[in-house]
């Protein structure tokens, strides 16, 4: 009891200096929910415009395409293995602390990238990109679930960031597409300065800090086993898309990933103050909402990868014809979140997981269509029906996460629910992208659909059970 008094009040004492300084600032919501948006929009637009930009990256600096493509790879790493640790840190620092310095990291180690004379000083500034990315991604919910204590609002912008990332993804390859061919690749990386310094001023003006939570000392091996954990998995599963399953390299990772993470838990479950309590996860909602994530970014992205390579692969379309294929993928997801969960908002978001996870599962049973190329417009309604059910689920797959978390873990626990995202996002689409090298390209390509069929139904399941009612979580 005493020590519990003792918590309450040093938490007390730090919201109340909190609040005191958050006063120095304009309490202007929706500028605050504008600077956190656009650094979750330049994260996720500067991973997925780079891609297009690859060959042009090759040509001008004569680096192999192995090399080249560790350019993604040396950015996704540290992205997912510090996502935990970030998440730790905004508690502890203060959200707004960690994310105004991630932000500014970012920004500046995007203009060393634009101007990088060689591959390997692009190389080593894209995986300092990573690091700050990791820093960045958790705490822009942390600070929504502080900045909307009710949970309605919350919801509204939860949602308006999910609809961020969404377009950001789209809008990655268009414009990155665009941009090279127009002003060349570094002009990708120079997008980001501005979108980041405007970024910066608004959390300036407008963010106030969150309270901080204090529960001892720093667990630095358990922080140290989780990095290397994490690290070694996504790393196993890049490998292994790339290079095989059987390849030394990806058995090394993977066994050093099954090694570091089980350290992990066994020094979790010893440590005073662990870097991830166990004991989250023993709440019901917060574990199927982690889950939920995972199976959310396998499904949706390990799907539009594979189909993706497919297309091109099987049919024979170009880049700008994949492209045009999924638009209606992507103009469905953005109305769906942007226009449809607002409007049904007041269902609650187990009735929205329920909807829209079945819906996205209908969708992928109609992509099994997969054939010969005339079978394309089934391909694609289904992949757009995929769309529509992934942007009516999506946003409430953040929400519940947030919404059964302790709010003073809320960094802690916007950490956990990316990293289950990023490594549900890296799984999806070495799985998938793997069944496309079976001896045939089509059994293999409706496995893949089935296996993300199954990942929306486990959804719909987990959201029915585990999920409260919204009068409920009221």
């Amino acid at each position: 009891m005493g020590a519990a008094g003792s918590e309450r009040a040093s938490v007390t004492a730090d919201e109340s200096a909190q609040s005191g300084r958050s006063r120095e600032r304009s309490p202007n919501t929706t500028a605050a929910l504008a600077a956190l948006c656009l650094g979750f929009f330049m994260i996720l637009l500067d991973g997925s415009a780079l891609n297009i930009a690859l060959p042009s990256i090759r040509a001008e600096t004569g680096g192999s395409m192995v090399a080249v493509q560790w350019l993604v790879n040396v950015y996704t790493i540290p992205l997912a293995a510090l996502l935990l640790s970030a998440g730790t840190l905004a508690d502890r620092l203060g959200a707004r602390r960690v994310f105004a310095w991630a932000l500014g990291g970012f920004t500046v180690t995007s203009l060393i990238c634009a101007v990088s004379a060689t591959l390997p000083v692009l190389l080593v500034a894209r995986c300092v990109q990573g690091i700050f990315a990791a820093g960045v991604l958790p705490t822009t919910l942390a600070i929504i679930a502080r900045m909307y204590p009710d949970a309605t609002q919350r919801a509204r912008a939860i949602t308006v960031w999910g609809a961020t990332g969404g377009v950001a993804l789209v809008a990655g390859p268009i414009g990155g597409g665009l941009l090279t061919e127009v002003l060349g690749w570094r002009s990708i990386f120079l997008l980001n300065v501005p979108i980041g310094a405007t970024a910066l001023w608004l959390t300036w003006r407008h963010i106030a800090e969150t309270a901080r939570r204090d529960d001892g000392s720093f667990d630095w091996t358990g922080q140290l086993l989780a990095i290397a954990g994490l690290g070694a998995l996504v790393g196993g599963l890049i490998e292994g898309g790339e290079r095989g399953w059987s390849s030394p390299l990806t058995l090394v990772l993977l066994a050093a990933s099954a090694l570091f993470l089980s350290g992990f838990v066994g020094a979790e479950s010893r440590v005073a103050s662990p870097v991830l309590p166990l004991t989250m996860f023993r709440s019901a909602p917060f574990s199927a909402s982690i889950v939920n994530g995972f199976a959310f970014q396998f499904g949706a992205y390990g799907l539009q990868f594979m189909l993706a390579v497919f297309l091109q692969t099987q049919w024979g379309y170009d880049a700008r014809t994949t492209g045009l294929f999924f638009l209606p993928f992507a103009v469905l997801w953005t109305f769906a979140t942007l226009v449809l969960n607002r409007r049904w908002a007041d269902r609650g978001m187990r009735w929205l997981l329920i909807t829209g996870s079945l819906t996205a599962g209908v969708g992928a049973v109609m992509c099994s269509a997969v054939g010969e190329p005339d079978r394309w417009p089934a391909v694609l309604f289904g992949s757009a029906v995929v769309g529509f059910g992934c942007g009516l689920f999506g946003p409430s797959c953040n929400g519940a996460a947030m919404a059964s978390a302790e709010p003073r873990c809320a960094g802690l626990a916007s950490g956990v629910l990316n990293t289950s995202r990023q490594v549900g996002m890296a799984i999806g689409i070495a799985l998938l992208g793997g069944c496309l090298a079976a001896p045939d390209p089509i059994i293999g390509a409706r496995i893949g659909i089935i296996l993300t069929a199954v990942c929306f139904v486990a959804i719909a399941v987990l959201s029915s059970r585990y999920v409260p009612r919204r009068s409920a979580a009221q």
